[in-house]
């Protein structure tokens, strides 16, 4: 059987990975780890929210694959009232998701040598909080240009 090339499926691989770590506490899909009111003892979270996806053809022949770059941002979040530990896990965090998900086919729909997080940014301490937000790009290859999965 083909792999579908619904990008949801592709975020539900990366949550499965995350999960699989064991260093968050709650991983969230499509919405920021405050946004469901985050319970105090969630100390370790992740929110991955869709980005963008641009498509691109490989020439002019309609009839040809099209490979499609997708980004999603990975919101990983520290809660400690020490400022210094609370850096050193969100540190931590960031460099699990990287080892669990960079070169990886995310799924077995993404090209494994273009998954990677190809950047990230300490967003300012709102103590007890560090937020980290870096952004995971992936590819995949469309067959053809109506080669999307249209299935609920």
């Amino acid at each position: 059987m083909t792999p579908t090339h619904r990008e949801r499926d592709v975020r539900d691989a990366i949550q499965e990975l995350l999960d699989s770590t064991r260093a968050f506490d709650r991983i969230h899909s499509g919405a920021p780890p405050d946004a469901g009111g985050e319970s105090s003892g969630a100390r370790r979270s992740a929110s991955i929210e869709p980005n963008g996806t641009v498509v691109a053809g490989q020439g002019d022949d309609v009839g040809g694959a099209l490979k499609a770059t997708a980004t999603v941002t990975l919101v990983l979040l520290a809660r400690d009232d020490d400022p210094t530990v609370r850096d050193a896990a969100a540190e931590t965090l960031l460099n699990t998701a990287a080892a669990a998900l960079n070169g990886r086919s995310l799924g077995g729909i993404t090209l494994p040598g273009s998954t990677r997080l190809r950047s990230w940014t300490w967003r300012k301490a709102t103590p007890p909080e560090r937020r980290i937000e870096a952004i995971l790009e992936f590819q995949y290859l469309l067959e053809g240009w109506n080669d999307f999965d249209i299935s609920e």
